[in-house]
């Protein structure tokens, strides 16, 4: 983390203009901005994870179009049968209370309908952007899975039958931009300081509300994908400001993380569907 700035004013008496640790702010927060803006020009990661969550949101309706559930339109719009959903993968907490804790993961690409899907789609690009700035492709992508895990998880701690969703990633990837514009808010331009910390705030804030006061939402997923990527925050490092350590072991550890996570719950999830052929259900 970057030191703190100093902003005392200068000794005898010189304009802030002419006082070299100002001028050393400045061009510190210049740099900030350019490299924010810079990634996020390509987010090529919060695209890949949304074009993942969107061909499993069709597949889903495919198959409930071939069972007579969904009419053509469905496939795209249509509310998804919790059977097709836990088909595909959803939370379940009798399957998860079998062992089959990769629906842990599996469950944060899958949508209930139409609308599930697109109010999070948008957030999700629009915040994924945003992260995926700060903190680069790999990071990003473990961020998602890790605060979407944490949902997730307490979901099914909490009692919850079944859930599926992006909303504890989303918050997740809130929770980690706010811890960001705290953590570095002495190195971070005003107005960019200004979005993390205080514009975001608001909506955790109205979105917690609208799950309390909707019971079909699930809070707890939402509150624990908010707790991991505050978490996650805390404890990894970013790419936009300057004097931050980005280290290539520590990427590629992370890589490997999230590619061994999600082989394990696409092999799980397809050895799942080998089993329920075998057993002629």
């Amino acid at each position: 983390m970057a030191g703190p700035i100093d902003d005392e004013p200068p000794e005898g008496g010189l304009p802030p203009e002419h006082d070299p640790r100002y001028t050393a702010v400045l061009r510190a927060q210049a740099r900030v901005w350019k490299n924010l803006a810079d990634g996020m020009r390509k987010p090529w990661m919060t695209i890949g994870v949304l074009v993942v969550i969107g061909l499993a949101h069709l597949l889903v309706g495919v198959i409930g179009f071939s069972q007579g559930k969904l009419g053509l339109a469905g496939i795209l719009v249509g509310s998804r049968s919790t059977s097709d959903l836990v088909f595909m993968g959803a939370m379940y907490s009798p399957r998860v209370s079998m062992g089959e804790a990769w629906r842990l993961v599996s469950c944060l690409f899958l949508h209930g309908d139409g609308t599930h899907l697109l109010l999070n789609g948008i957030a999700l690009y629009g915040l994924g952007r945003l992260s995926e700035s700060v903190y680069g492709p790999v990071r990003f992508l473990w961020l998602f899975l890790f605060a979407g895990m944490c949902g997730s998880t307490l979901s099914y701690l909490g009692g919850n039958t079944a859930s599926v969703g992006a909303s504890g990633s989303i918050f997740g990837l809130m929770g980690a931009c706010i811890v960001f514009g705290f953590r570095y808010r002495l190195v971070l331009p005003p107005h960019i300081g200004e979005l993390f910390r205080k514009k975001l705030l608001p909506w955790v804030g109205i979105n917690l509300m609208i799950g309390i006061m909707l019971p079909f939402i699930d809070n707890l997923g939402h509150f624990g994908g908010l707790v991991g990527g505050a978490g996650f925050a805390v404890m990894v490092s970013n790419r936009i400001v300057p004097s931050e350590k980005n280290t290539m072991a520590n990427r590629v550890m992370m890589g490997s993380v999230c590619t061994l996570l999600l082989l394990y719950a696409a092999g799980s999830l397809l050895m799942s569907w080998v089993q329920l052929a075998e057993s002629g259900r």
